[in-house]
């Protein structure tokens, strides 16, 4: 394996592009024809006789997509290294670029500005500051996987697989032009416990199979993969070699289900039990496959809204049959309401013996001496802000397990007892909290003042107010277009011919949408030229209250009438929640065909249709 610093020259020539590794790969190119983008493999290059057309240089690639004009390669330009497992140095990715490979020929039906929008869409989803890599090391295999199997990468978290197709079909896996990257979170902070330092590492590997964004990726999908699954590994990384590492797993509740984005605040629920068995014994024997044992935490709610996803997730963990799978409903909200969140430690005590039996990964002197024989899987509705709590607690209680029994805590002592040790635990958990939610909703986690501070807090709470409304927003109004960049990124869309982005809006609609934009603009026109030069004078009271009335009931019209229309759905995957558009005179009534029934109603009806 490569262990120095790596770069890559990328090469044009007018039919072929090249790249090359400055170490690691012997004489061996890559040559990416310019017309088809087919990847192959060569030691000498007649192109080479002649200058190339321009040379780009790059810290990695991490993959070709095929758009409309044909080829395009993925260069990883900018890299910021952010720690180490081992000896092995982790880059963050901080810079991108999208270069065009294919030629300059026109291809039939080519659209330059549907072209310009994909080009957009894939920028826009890797400029995320969460992507990660090593030269030396698979960052997609916990400990204790990779050191089982190290040729073996796990599928699963190689975020960029879908991109690194052509060139793994040309090289292989174990090739240094192969880049395994992750999507998700790391940290490395050096500690220091009576007299031995170690590495806290902490690394988050986001799933690629059902990804996407808050509303629009929910539930098990046919194969059992889950929204917003996650593999977080704490690592206690000492000088000498020895490692102890930690593994947990979050993800959104394994059946059929979705919040259907109204423009309320709380979206519409809706659930297919009859799809959901098959989907939920999937994802839970895939757990077990990979884990061995899972005991499954459901922080939702008891009661109300909440209350369907509960019932349905305790009925079919009835029907598991595997003696190695568990299941915990705590209701967190009950349980820690009016700011009591030291009970969190009902849940910890109840978990504490399942997690004493799976113990942890420990590696001494490069052999394993321990293996962990179980996982804890985490989840809330979104999988982010109850989930991120009690993550963090259950890493502190493993961490102190793992210090006592490297002889550097008393059998009695906890992290409380290091003010420092604690304030970093705490500081990188937030952070993690922080990029997982970026990633899914958009905004950072609530409730991160109790993870950093150890309590909860009224600045907290009105901190976690704002992302709240700010979730509101994106998921209603922006998020459509994140999920069409996810979905071209991950390869969940593969281009083909036609106009995906052509929008067409009702004449109401329209209208609306230009109404909504007069008084927002005529608010602002008060804001900075008020009548008779006062704020709060009558006369400029009077005219900002006569427009907020205007534009509150155009959005109650557009909330009520036009949400089929006017939220940002996804247009690449086909949502298949998404109300039909129908326009029809008063005097007629049509049926509506509904995918799913709303969760509230008396009777789920299965509908035998599955989630895309």
């Amino acid at each position: 394996m490569v262990t120095a610093q790596q770069t890559f020259k990328v090469s044009f020539y007018p039919a072929t592009v090249t790249i090359e590794a400055s170490r690691g790969s012997s004489d061996t190119h890559l040559v990416v024809d310019r017309s088809s983008g087919v990847v192959t493999t060569a030691t000498s290059n007649p192109a080479f006789s002649a200058s190339p057309q321009r040379t780009l240089s790059a810290h990695g690639v991490m993959g070709l997509i095929n758009l409309q004009r044909g080829p395009y390669v993925v260069l990883i330009t900018g890299r910021e290294a952010v720690g180490a497992i081992g000896s092995s140095t982790v880059y963050r990715v901080s810079a991108t670029r999208v270069v065009r490979v294919a030629d300059d020929r026109t291809p039939a039906g080519f659209d330059a500005a549907d072209e310009a929008t994909y080009v957009r869409l894939l920028e826009s989803a890797l400029q995320a500051q969460a992507y990660y890599f090593s030269y030396d090391m698979d960052l997609t295999c916990s400990l204790q996987r990779q050191n089982a199997d190290p040729a073996q990468s796990n599928d699963e978290f190689f975020f960029n697989k879908y991109l690194a197709e052509p060139i793994v079909n040309a090289v292989g896996t174990q090739s240094v032009f192969v880049l395994r990257v992750i999507h998700g979170f790391f940290a490395c902070k050096p500690v220091e416990v009576r007299g031995t330092k170690f590495n806290y590492v902490l690394v988050t590997r986001r799933g690629r199979y059902r990804q996407g964004t808050r509303y629009f990726s929910r539930g098990a999908d046919a194969e059992g993969h889950v929204s917003n699954y996650a593999e977080t590994e704490q690592i206690v990384d000492f000088a000498n070699g020895d490692q102890m590492a930690y593994v947990q797993v979050r993800g959104s509740i394994p059946i059929a289900w979705a919040q259907v984005p109204n423009m309320h605040y709380v979206p519409e629920l809706r659930i297919d039990v009859g799809a959901s068995k098959e989907r939920f014994q999937t994802h839970m024997m895939h757990m077990i496959d990979e884990y061995n044992e899972v005991v499954a935490v459901n922080l939702i709610n008891k009661v109300k809204y909440e209350k369907p996803m509960g019932d349905a997730f305790a009925t079919l963990s009835a029907q598991m049959k595997s003696p190695n799978y568990h299941y915990v409903h705590f209701d967190f909200h009950k349980e820690c309401s009016r700011m009591r969140w030291d009970r969190i430690t009902l849940l910890l005590d109840e978990l504490r013996s399942l997690n004493n039996r799976f113990e942890f990964y420990e590696n001494k002197a490069n052999q394993s001496v321990r293996k962990q024989l179980g996982v804890v899987r985490t989840n809330c509705m979104d999988c982010l802000d109850r989930t991120n709590v009690v993550q963090s607690e259950l890493a502190r209680m493993a961490l102190e397990w793992q210090l006592r029994d490297s002889h550097l805590f008393e059998q009695t002592e906890s992290v409380s007892a290091f003010p420092l040790l604690r304030q970093m635990l705490n500081n990188v958990w937030a952070d993690n909290a922080d990029f997982v939610s970026c990633a899914y909703s958009g905004t950072g986690a609530l409730k991160t003042d109790f993870t950093r501070t150890g309590k909860r807090t009224y600045l907290g709470a009105l901190r976690d107010g704002r992302n709240s409304i700010e979730r509101y927003v994106r998921g209603n109004f922006f998020d459509g277009e994140r999920q069409d960049g996810i979905d071209l990124l991950l390869g969940t869309y593969r281009v083909q011919p036609g106009r995906p982005f052509a929008r067409i809006l009702s004449t109401e609609a329209r209208a609306l949408v230009g109404t909504m934009y007069v008084c927002l603009f005529m608010l602002a026109y008060a804001f900075f030229y008020p009548r008779n030069h006062s704020w709060f004078g009558a006369t400029n009271i009077v005219f900002v209250g006569a427009w907020c009335m205007v534009l509150y009931l155009v959005f109650y019209t557009v909330r009520m009438k036009h949400t089929a229309e006017l939220v940002n759905w996804p247009r690449l995957v086909a949502y298949p929640m998404r109300p039909q558009v129908v326009r029809t005179n008063a005097s007629i009534k049509l049926p509506v065909d509904r995918w799913l029934e709303p969760a509230h109603a008396q009777n789920v009806r299965p509908t035998g249709k599955k989630l895309a």
